[in-house]
């Protein structure tokens, strides 16, 4: 930091000292000299014993005056001389000039004849010459010496006689006035050039801190060649940064030491030295040539600034910059660059970079004639995998997937990451369909096997949508829409295959995407209610409860069936808010009927498999005020195909809360019988294809006997859907099935009617059993107030 004023005035007064007593010696020798003379020639003329004494203290003080120069000289000086030491030393100015006036005040005054005037006016003169001259580094020292020695000689002149009394004191004055101003403007000269010294010592001092804080805590290193080329006055941080030592890199070639930093680089970066060179030759100064090199082992890279050295008639005598390692910053361009380009989780190519990739190839299928294809594929029930098992796991299957995505394609074609479970491929040799299909196939196939993601196996099925070009699209939006129309269409008719694009595909997709969008908007609109259709009891004909059914009424297309917007909800991610609002809706509406009546709420496979099923469950309960025996939760065997430990336990949490536990669907699906040992429903849901063939086919009558059969034995329940003709009633009431619902009892109803169907059903009679009919021996039967129907063969029975 910069000095104070007084550290500047102190170092000022040690230039100042070290002034005067540089001419101590000289000086005291020439007065002393003098003294002896004026002293041997004024012998008899005044007093011996005066003269004596003025003489020995004259040449005392010149004796102390060198033995202070000795001790100067001797010791260290020191860097700075306080104001009491200069205040002695305008002491000492004064005892001289004192002394030296003596000789005048009383010479003068006595040498009547005038014989010494001369010779005294000389001598007088020329002392305060030389003692001015002599202190004028101290200009204080000075003014105290002629004072006291104008004070003498003022004296002496006035006291004598003559011309010398008037012309005397004149020149005098005028010689003393022009000392005095000379030693003042020399002083000013020189406390000007001192103070100028001392700022530019401090200067230096604080640039020489600077450039070695720089040096050490700085990233930027300076570096210096000579004329030749060679490095010199090579720093310890510069040798460190280049992996050597400062003593080994001193009088090195600059070029030479930096080919063998770039021996293992590739030839583009080895231009750099080159480039380097012709810089230095130019003469011209530059900024920022980058220098890639490798210091032990690693890559880096230098931006190197520099400007010539030349003397005072412009010759070259090298050069001198600065070097700064610019490692991080080129390896976080790097980074922003392979962001720009490549999908950070997996890696793969992203979907800017796809479609740049993309364009290149239909602009060479224009121009050489070549063709390709593209294909979309996503993993289906991904949104079902992030909501059950975390989004960790997400991320390790979709890197998972990546790879094998990889494996599965050719090196020349791209494998990208469009966004969440959405991936495509680019085959830029080939777009023959064999080759196309058999390239899809080996994707299936690597699929096929569950993928292993943070301990947890995930089944992984996709479906694959392809476009060709140049016959399904010649730009890159083209070839992306229809790609997806492929996707879709595949996945709406049949997941976990591969389907080409086709122009009458497009309508039936469009469709699918139009009910997406606008059931993200259902709910918020209103547009999906509850429809409740009737239970009845075969044993007291009564009415028992009521299955809640989702209805969506769009304003456009009128009432979409729930088979079209279930699927749809599943694959966007909705049913599971879907679910949570006819959750909370049925329990509400059930809390307003009469104690006896039920509710039963189909649960989605996705809402079994997220953890919080059991709250949720609890809260609709909390809310709506229903007795927990009062709610029915009915699953289908898809559940078990992805079964877990925790699959379970959510059951057995949600029959600790008191609701019952239907399995609907029996014997479509899964069909095992491990999971009705592991987990006891409460009730079995005979689906309604065998009830539909119950009195036509005798296989569906020996496989609903047998379902009857078993849900006794384990003490379950039983109902039938799509109970539509008497006769079915009939039959199952006497095989044993507890209750039946479908279109002979009432199609499902909306809220406002269910309480007005309940109080007419009790005046409604029981159908009974055809004349003749008999489940076990029978096909046909003659059906009372039905059809004729006939033909007795053998029965069904059960192995």
């Amino acid at each position: 930091m910069l000095t104070s004023d007084e550290s500047i005035a102190s170092l000022v007064r040690s230039k100042q000292y070290d002034s005067v007593m540089r001419s101590v010696p000289l000086a005291t020798a020439a007065v002393v000299l003098n003294s002896l003379i004026v002293g041997g020639m004024l012998s008899g003329d005044l007093p011996d014993l005066w003269l004596l004494c003025w003489t020995v203290l004259t040449v005392t003080l010149g004796l102390w005056n060198l033995q202070q120069w000795s001790v100067w000289r001797r010791r260290k000086r020191p860097a700075r001389v306080s104001s009491s030491r200069m205040h002695k030393l305008t002491v000492v100015g004064g005892v001289w000039g004192l002394l030296w006036s003596a000789l005048p005040a009383l010479l003068l005054a006595h040498d009547a004849d005038g014989r010494h005037q001369g010779l005294l006016v000389a001598t007088i003169t020329v002392t305060l010459g030389v003692g001015s001259v002599c202190l004028g580094g101290a200009p204080r020292a000075a003014y105290a010496y002629v004072a006291a020695m104008s004070l003498g000689a003022l004296t002496g002149y006035v006291a004598s006689s003559g011309a010398l009394q008037v012309l005397g004191p004149l020149q005098w004055l005028l010689y003393a006035g022009l000392i005095i101003t000379a030693v003042r403007a020399v002083n000013l000269n020189v406390h000007a050039r001192m103070n100028a010294e001392v700022r530019a010592d401090h200067q230096n001092q604080l640039i020489g801190l600077l450039l070695r804080d720089f040096e050490e805590q700085g990233s930027d290193l300076l570096w210096e060649i000579d004329a030749s080329g060679r490095l010199c006055h090579v720093s310890e941080q510069l040798a460190v940064s280049l992996g050597s030592k400062a003593e080994l890199l001193n009088g090195r070639s600059l070029l030479a030491m930096l080919g063998e930093l770039q021996t293992d680089l590739r030839e583009a970066d080895r231009e750099s030295a080159h480039t380097l060179h012709q810089r230095l030759t130019e003469g011209q100064p530059f900024r920022d040539v980058m220098l890639p090199m490798k210091v032990g082992g690693q890559q880096r890279w230098w931006s190197v600034t520099a400007k010539p050295v030349v003397d005072e008639r412009g010759t070259a005598l090298g050069w001198r910059g600065v070097a700064r390692d610019v490692t991080q910053a080129r390896m976080a361009d790097r980074r922003l660059a392979w962001l720009a380009h490549y999908d950070t989780l997996t890696g793969l190519t992203n979907r800017a970079h796809f479609r740049v990739l993309l364009e290149q190839a239909l602009q060479n299928c224009r121009r050489l004639k070549t063709a390709g294809a593209v294909m979309c594929l996503d993993l289906d029930n991904f949104k079902g995998v992030n909501d059950t098992l975390g989004h960790p796991t997400g991320d390790a299957l979709l890197i998972e997937v990546g790879r094998r995505l990889k494996e599965a394609v050719g090196k020349a074609d791209v494998v990208a990451r469009l966004g969440g479970d959405e991936f495509a491929v680019l085959l830029r040799t080939t777009g023959e369909e064999v080759e196309v299909s058999a390239v899809a196939q080996r994707i299936l196939d690597a699929l096929r096997e569950p993928c292993m993601a943070l301990g947890s196996t995930v089944p992984v099925r996709t479906s694959i949508g392809v476009a060709r070009f140049p016959q399904d699209g010649t730009s890159v939006d083209e070839m992306m829409q229809h790609a997806d129309l492929a996707l879709y269409d595949a996945k709406a008719n049949a997941t976990g295959t591969m389907r080409y694009f086709v122009q009458r595909m497009g309508e039936q997709v469009r469709r699918r995407l139009v009910l997406e969008r606008d059931l993200r908007d259902a709910l918020e609109l209103n547009q999906l209610s509850l429809h409740y259709q009737p239970k009845v009891d075969l044993a007291t004909w009564r009415i028992i409860g009521f299955e809640a059914l989702l209805r969506w009424q769009h304003p456009q297309h009128g009432n979409i069936p729930p088979s079209e917007f279930i699927t749809v909800a599943e694959e966007c991610g909705l049913i599971l808010s879907m679910g949570a609002w006819a959750l909370q809706h049925a329990c509400a509406e059930a809390a307003t009927w009469p104690e006896h009546l039920q509710v039963a709420v189909n649960i989605s496979p996705l809402q079994v498999m997220t953890e919080d099923l059991p709250a949720t469950v609890e809260g609709a309960l909390r809310l709506s005020g229903l007795a927990p025996h009062r709610l029915e939760l009915e699953i289908t065997e898809s559940v078990f195909i992805n079964e877990t430990r925790g699959t379970v336990n959510r059951l057995h949490a949600l029959r600790k809360l008191g609701i019952q536990i239907a399995l609907d669907d029996f014997g479509t699906g899964y069909s095992s019988l491990a999971y009705l040992r592991r987990f006891p429903f409460d009730t079995l849901k005979i689906d309604r294809a065998f009830v539909r063939e119950l009195l036509i086919s005798r296989d569906a009558r020996a496989i609903v006997r047998n379902i009857l059969a078993l849900a006794k034995s384990l003490r379950m329940a039983t109902v039938a859907e799509g109970v539509e003709e008497p006769a079915q009633v009939a039959v199952l009431s006497a095989e044993g099935c507890d209750i039946v619902q479908g279109y002979f009892v009432a199609r499902p109803l909306p809220a406002h009617e269910v309480l007005p169907f309940v109080r007419q059903f009790r005046e409604r009679s029981r159908p009974h059993m055809p004349t003749g009919f008999h489940l076990g021996s029978t096909e046909h039967a003659t059906l009372a107030g039905a059809t004729t129907l006939s033909s007795v063969t053998q029965p069904a029975t059960l192995a």
